[in-house]
């Protein structure tokens, strides 16, 4: 039984939470920046039109309000979210950056960042894609509606002193550009800044999946620490790490100490490999109970804890029972006969050692009434 693509799998689903929660924070601090922005200019401390500023501020709004429902209203680990809320601030930033116009260029680099955070190349190149056509209808939207650049307007490139030159009885005689507007605005403003975003991306994604190698290594090395190699289960390590800081807080806990009867028997008849058999067969049967609230954990050779969270009435009991069936069904299908014995005690968090220790002696008297009727076969 090989559990850790499941835990990997666990993993991951965390992270995707984790990144859409981040994603929207982000969010949020970029409505911020732009509210801040918005009030500052109302106060006269910029001086641009009052309507572009607005218009940004609104529509920031207006999509920050389906981000918001999404993260109370919706399950954060579902794969679309993240393609959906990137889509959302790409169009923000070009709505932003269609009012401002090159006082807001870098505005494009955000949406980038924030999809850094879910360390996959598909939404890093989705966002980029999404940020190209966004900038480029954005930018026609600035040139007519937003703060105008007058490099483009004016048939010029150049800097402050060339224009100097131009100014003739305090006017500039700059000459107007005859070339297309479509052409200028793509090849002079879209181009070069794409470019620039995809050079960005490219050292985004080498930084991406250098620390989704590290985020896995860790998660291996998590594995590894944590986990019993034969049974997959939890260890003995992780038991006294959540008995030290993670049981203590729990209001109310159920604790099912099990054993396996005579294994000293299958050890000394049949060797330890028989033996070890014996022993997964148990763990497995106790893995299918697993789940954020039950947990199973070797802590010696044939000795196991299954702890509940928060119980139900009675499930620890049909717990022992449900076990105690799958190892008959077991039996049924090879020729190891096991029987296991089992000890279970309830209480508050805070005592787990004491409940542990009263779990143990419940199975020792259980052991004495199941160790009769066990039946032993050589495979």
């Amino acid at each position: 039984m090989d559990n850790f693509k499941e835990k990997y799998s666990e993993e991951l689903r965390y992270q995707e939470i984790k990144s859409n929660k981040y994603t929207l924070k982000g969010f949020f601090w970029f409505l911020i920046g732009v509210t801040a922005i918005w009030l500052l200019t109302a106060f006269g401390f910029f001086e641009v039109d009052m309507r572009l500023i607005t218009v940004a501020f609104a529509s920031t709004v207006v999509l920050f309000v389906p981000s918001l429902y999404i993260y109370f209203r919706k399950d954060l680990s579902e794969k679309w979210i993240k393609f959906y809320m990137m889509t959302l601030i790409c169009i923000a930033s070009g709505i932003i950056f269609a009012a401002l116009s090159y006082h807001a260029t870098l505005v494009f680099v955000v949406p980038l960042l924030l999809a850094v955070l879910y360390r996959r190349k598909d939404i890093l190149w989705f966002t980029y894609v999404v940020n190209m056509v966004t900038m480029a209808i954005s930018s026609f939207l600035s040139f007519y509606f937003g703060l105008c650049d007058l490099n483009i307007l004016l048939k010029s490139q150049h800097v402050r002193a060339w224009y100097m030159d131009y100014v003739v009885d305090n006017a500039l005689t700059v000459p107007l550009n005859t070339h297309s507007m479509i052409l200028l605005i793509l090849g002079f403003e879209v181009f070069p800044r794409c470019i620039i975003l995809f050079v960005f991306s490219i050292i985004l994604q080498y930084a991406m999946v250098s620390s989704n190698e590290d985020a896995l290594r860790i998660v291996q090395l998590t594995y590894q620490k944590e986990t019993d190699y034969k049974t997959k289960v939890f260890n003995k390590n992780k038991y006294e790490e959540m008995a030290n800081s993670y049981y203590p807080s729990m209001n109310r806990i159920a604790v099912i100490f099990w054993d396996i009867n005579n294994l000293k028997y299958f050890n000394d008849k049949y060797g330890h490999a028989v033996g070890d058999m014996a022993i997964e067969k148990l763990s497995s049967a106790l893995y299918e109970f697993s789940d954020d609230r039950c947990r199973v954990y070797r802590i010696g050779g044939d000795e196991f804890l299954l702890i509940i969270d928060e119980p139900g009435e009675d499930e620890a009991e049909n717990i022992i029972k449900s076990a105690k069936d799958k190892i008959a069904a077991f039996n049924v299908q090879d020729d190891i006969h096991i029987s296991c014995a089992a000890g279970m005690a309830e209480g508050k968090g805070m005592d787990i050692r004491s409940i542990v220790k009263e779990a143990d002696e419940k199975m020792y008297k259980n052991k004495k009434q199941e160790k009769e009727g066990s039946n032993y076969r050589k495979p």
